[in-house]
């Protein structure tokens, strides 16, 4: 006999909303008849035990969620800085389970750190918005290595390398992805947010959405490095186009101003601007391959330099965009042949966890303090796949 589902008909539309799918895209998955999912909705009629349970895993949403008699609310779980003033943009479920999932990773590594002696980081809050961006950006420089990861690079990708490494070196775990949780199926939105930055004494993290422009990859990086500085960690999305720079928080702008000091210090980029004798555009190429970061970081120090102003920022940023577009394209196809042919398994698990947070991990595992199984869901992998990734983080 087939057992139904006695679940709340208005929680499956609930949830199928939540997604942002249309009745004939779930029914499709289901395969099932758009007209049976409405039947579900409204009422009319029960999905069977296994239905309701496909019904769950199709839309990303707990089974228990639709016993419920209303839908639960969902709330941010870390400051949201990324809406204008005066407005919230609801987060998608995709953007909420990998808040959930850094958290919880998180939580595990300041407790393990605090078990292996840490101590607190100075740096973490040890300034506050009423600072000079200059200050925070040369204690920020500084502590991160900023120069030596510039000098040890070749270009920009190496330098985001470097700088990560740096960071992680530091006490900062570093965790880049462009989907959740390893499901490839899940891709995370590009203008939906940037990154985010977890603030805490001995554990402070940053998450980078590497949907993101590679360019802007490292701008997010330092804006997000000025957060944890500040002491104030949250979701971001800088709108490096300023269509809405009147609107975004305080907090947002001193963290975007605070990012480009870093990368690009006022006192050498001034000293190497020409004007005159050589366009916006050849400045912004000949001073992006001195400072190795995109030609949007050159722009924008251009712009809180007053270089250039507003209506001259958004003309050349369209230009920078639309460049960006069509090398992320071909990016795209060459790392897909690249993956083909060579695999990156290890390198992109270490990315999407932080080297950090993997070692910790593994080292755990190997201790006998944390459990196979348990270390294996929080890295996204089998069990079996634990000794190859020590093998690898051993060099070997």
């Amino acid at each position: 006999m087939t057992t139904e589902a006695t679940v709340t008909p208005h929680l499956l539309s609930w949830a199928r909303r939540r997604r942002g799918m249309e009745t004939s895209d779930l029914a499709a998955k289901m395969k099932v008849s758009p007209e049976t999912v409405t039947a579900w909705e409204r009422g009319d009629k029960r999905p069977t035990f296994r239905q309701a349970q496909m019904f769950a895993r199709k839309l990303y949403v707990p089974f228990g969620y639709l016993y419920l008699r209303e839908p639960p609310i969902e709330k941010m779980p870390l400051a949201d800085f990324r809406a204008a003033r005066g407005s919230r943009s609801q987060p998608s479920p995709d953007l909420l389970d990998v808040l959930n999932d850094i958290l919880g990773k998180q939580d595990w590594l300041r407790e393990y750190r605090k078990s292996e002696g840490a101590s607190d980081l100075p740096f973490v809050g040890r300034f506050d918005t009423a600072d000079s961006e200059k200050v925070v950006a040369d204690d920020m420089r500084d502590t991160l290595g900023v120069d030596s990861a510039r000098q040890q690079a070749h270009n920009g990708d190496e330098f985001l390398r470097n700088l990560v490494h740096q960071a992680e070196g530091s006490g900062i775990a570093v965790m880049r992805s462009g989907v959740v949780r390893g499901n490839n199926s899940r891709p995370l939105g590009k203008g939906e947010f940037r990154g985010f930055s977890i603030s805490d004494k001995v554990a402070p993290l940053v998450f980078i959405n590497i949907r993101d422009f590679k360019g802007a990859q490292i701008f997010t990086l330092a804006h997000e490095m000025a957060h944890i500085w500040t002491g104030e960690g949250g979701v971001s999305n800088p709108d490096y186009g300023l269509q809405h720079e009147l609107q975004e928080s305080s907090v947002e702008q001193f963290c975007n101003r605070v990012a480009a000091e870093t990368l690009v210090p006022s006192e050498g980029f001034l000293s190497r601007w020409r004007t005159g004798d050589m366009s916006l555009e050849d400045n912004l190429d000949s001073l992006r391959k001195y400072y190795k970061v995109s030609a949007m970081v050159i722009l924008r120090q251009a712009l809180d330099n007053n270089l250039i102003d507003i209506p001259e920022y958004q003309s050349q940023y369209a230009q920078i965009v639309g460049q960006a577009e069509a090398a992320e394209a071909d990016r795209k196809v060459a790392d897909e042949d690249a993956d083909k042919s060579n695999g990156n398994f290890y390198r992109t698990l270490i990315a999407r966890n932080g080297r950090m947070f993997t070692e910790a991990v593994i080292a755990s595992a190997a201790e006998g303090t944390t459990l196979s199984s348990e270390a294996a869901y929080m890295l996204g992998v089998k069990v079996r796949s634990l000794s190859g990734i020590s093998r690898h983080l051993s060099g070997s």
